[in-house]
């Protein structure tokens, strides 16, 4: 190909590009500055330039890029890599970056390592397995796979399309790791459930780097999620020793979750208070500390807890805060106070109840024993009520001994929901305490019609009954 003459203002051009490339409005006076000193372009050095520059605007104007590149007869392999990884980090629409890479490959560009790592990225966001797949077999056609990039962007894309026996081959093949090599394994194992997996895989010592917060938090919700508080201690230890935890919530916010989904409510509090000390508290930790005191039968502590959380760090709940809240409340039998709550979250905060907030009213009421009540808040609810909500209120109808109104939450379980086991366990077992022989028997013949087993140790009072 040959060599485009060099304009005598070029090299100009190209400077001011790299010093007032923060606006728009800039960039469009440079490039109409450079069209009327008859600079084309077509000329691919001003292009290039011009393209990337545009492109790293905060809200890059992609119509404006598409027409630049139009006019380019032989983009080179940067601006190929400009405009795909402009569509791979695209808001809306990641899919033009695999459109336009199967048009580089269809010029006279040739891929290099940082081609495959924005295509991966889009076939990532885009969960398309397949083409994510045809992408790994030209990088290795291409002998790019093993880069440092692609390999990073390969687990990525394998951990997110949740084929992580495959993003391991990628890791374990890597000769060169770096961080977010790492950060990709751990955080691709954590998300599709492979906890055990990513604790062994740090507890191996095996880092070639150490750790940061994006690490650590993935290896405390992976400890959080197995119960593993011996190992979650070790990682708190480590986080003290790097003084990590002084300088990211995140992390903060990890551990405050993972003391309480293990119960350890004293150091719970004692990351909390910490966090305070250093001002690093967000809602998302005042909502792990209220949800997690909660749901370790410490309800009161946790609405005392929250009565604190605007006046000691300004902040306003949001609707998780109203879940743990609501929980509490449902907890200790404070019926009205939850309503009062719930009517708060709406009117105070403008936060439109969920389906966690009307299923915790249910349980509210259910718990109370005030059963009519919890039919008729369901009756009123503004969203059609899940198989949760129903659930909950058979099981409240359970343990207040209602037939009448479990029959009604049973015949929309059945509607909705058919075929769990636990409801036909409930009814059987009210119908049992109510003498109603005849409908446990016709729950059983069910049962046995659908081919549903009751599960080991719930509850046989109907049996016992009938032989006494």
């Amino acid at each position: 190909m040959q060599q485009q003459p060099t304009h005598p203002h070029l090299r100009r051009f190209i400077a001011l590009l790299r010093r007032q490339s923060n606006s728009l409005s800039n960039l469009k006076q440079i490039h109409a500055h450079s069209i009327r000193l008859s600079i084309p372009t077509s000329d691919s050095r001003l292009a290039k330039h011009l393209l990337f520059t545009l492109l790293s605007l905060p809200n890059p104007p992609i119509r404006y890029a598409h027409s630049l590149f139009s006019q380019l007869p032989h983009p080179d392999s940067f601006t190929w890599n400009t405009i795909i990884r402009a569509h791979s980090d695209s808001p809306s629409d990641p899919s033009p970056a695999l459109r336009f890479h199967a048009r580089m490959r269809r010029s006279s560009a040739r891929a290099d390592t940082h081609t495959y790592p924005f295509v991966l990225k889009a076939c990532a966001r885009l969960r398309a397995l397949r083409h994510g797949e045809a992408v790994h077999a030209a990088s290795l056609r291409d002998g790019l796979a093993n880069t440092l990039f692609a390999s990073n962007a390969l687990i990525h894309f394998y951990a997110s399309a949740g084929l992580v026996d495959a993003a391991r081959r990628v890791f374990d093949a890597m000769r060169v790791r770096d961080l977010v090599t790492w950060n990709s394994v751990v955080n691709g194992l954590v998300n599709n459930g492979r906890h055990r997996e990513a604790v062994d895989l740090f507890g191996g010592s095996r880092f070639d780097v150490g750790p940061d917060g994006f690490t650590m938090v993935g290896l405390l919700c992976a400890c959080a999620e197995l119960g593993a508080l011996s190992t979650g201690r070790a990682v708190h230890a480590l986080l003290v020793e790097s003084g990590m935890l002084e300088a990211n919530t995140h992390v903060g916010n990890a551990l405050v979750d993972l003391y309480a989904k293990c119960g350890a409510i004293g150091d719970m509090r004692s990351v909390f208070l910490e966090m305070g000390c250093c001002r690093l508290r967000s809602v998302v930790s005042w909502n792990s500390l209220i949800v997690g005191l909660a749901g370790n039968g410490y309800a009161r502590e946790a609405l005392e807890w929250y009565g604190r959380m605007e006046a000691e760090d300004g902040l306003g709940p949001n609707g998780v805060t109203f879940v743990g809240v609501l929980y509490a409340c449902s907890h200790c039998g404070l019926v009205d106070e939850g309503f009062r709550q719930f009517e708060r979250m709406r009117r105070e905060f403008s936060i439109e109840p969920a389906m966690e907030h009307y299923g915790c009213m249910v349980d509210l009421l259910g718990r109370a024993g005030r059963v009519e009540e919890a039919r008729e808040f369901i009756d009123g609810m503004p969203v059609e009520p899940n198989e949760v909500i129903w659930r909950t209120l058979l099981g409240a109808c359970a343990m207040h001994k209602n037939v009448g109104v479990a029959e009604v939450a049973w015949v929309r379980l059945a509607r909705i929901d058919p075929g769990h086991d636990g409801d036909f366990v409930l009814l059987s077992n009210l119908y049992a305490w109510a003498g109603r022989w005849a409908n446990v028997e016709a729950l059983r013949e069910e049962m046995l019609g659908r081919g549903i087993d009751k599960w080991p140790g719930r509850a046989q009072v109907h049996e016992a009954t009938r032989k006494c």
